[in-house]
């Protein structure tokens, strides 16, 4: 597949999922610019008018279960409200390659989902991101509307000069709390695109507990120990878990 050919299944991607003009930028690759080879990371928000939520949460879970069951390559779909506000609500999707998200673009599940509701959200906003580590449990995660889990969304800047080091940090934590905390699901760690200090960190807890133990424990105190002096603007959202599926496995590092 050519990278025009690429530049065109995303770009039509972004329109249909955010209703966005042609001249929205995101999800686009510069001329110059080699294509990335990692897994496709989405990253939304969207504004949930208080008659829609029903329905957004309905058609939400037959979109992200289907893609489940129906598309091995599809290998992530979460949907989190701001705790106390579900109006306000985040989707992180990961895709193996452009093929995948093409075959999600076009299935009948996605198409259902974007006639019931998706046209119909405000205040939408994507996300132009790629992924610097993508690490789950081995196990699916299949958590629906359970009312306990939690996900975490840290935004921050990174001194351009400690990059390496902050990531290498956060593989770390991350890697050993999939291994050792049955309670931490998953960690994203993303990037923008075209600022590539600015990054996002999504985290999947299944509950308030398992949260709190990462929180206090030494792996991550000692993290934080090390990168705090270079990260700036820091904003946390807490989020609760609506949609949270996974395949599981995936343990993408960027190089």
């Amino acid at each position: 597949m050519n990278k025009r050919m690429i530049k065109r299944i995303l770009l039509t991607s972004a329109i249909a999922i955010l209703g966005v003009s042609t001249s929205f930028a995101a999800f686009t690759f510069d001329k110059q610019e080699q294509v990335d080879t990692a897994p496709i990371v989405g990253l939304y928000r969207f504004q949930v008018p208080n008659e829609l939520q029903g329905a957004y949460n309905t058609a939400g879970v037959q979109n992200l279960t289907a893609s489940m069951a129906n598309e091995p390559n599809t290998l992530s779909m979460n949907v989190a409200h701001v705790k106390g506000n579900p109006s306000e609500s985040y989707v992180v999707e990961v895709y193996k390659d452009t093929a995948a998200l093409e075959t999600h673009r076009k299935s009948e599940h996605f198409q259902n989902y974007i006639n019931e509701v998706g046209s119909k959200l405000t205040n939408r906003k994507l996300y132009d991101v790629q992924p610097l580590l993508l690490i789950e449990k081995q196990d699916a995660l299949s958590v629906i509307n359970d009312g306990k889990s939690v996900v975490i969304l840290t935004e921050f800047t990174v001194d351009g000069n400690e990059v390496d080091t902050v990531q290498k940090q956060y593989q770390l934590d991350i890697e050993r709390a999939v291994r050792d905390d049955a309670g931490y699901k998953a960690g994203y760690v993303l990037r923008e695109r075209n600022n590539k200090t600015h990054w996002y960190v999504i985290q999947i807890y299944s509950d308030e507990s398992a949260f709190n133990k990462h929180m206090s424990s030494p792996g991550y105190r000692f993290m934080m120990s090390q990168i705090q002096g270079s990260l700036q603007g820091v904003t946390t959202k807490v989020l609760q878990g609506d949609i949270l599926v996974n395949h599981g496995g995936q343990s993408f590092v960027r190089p």
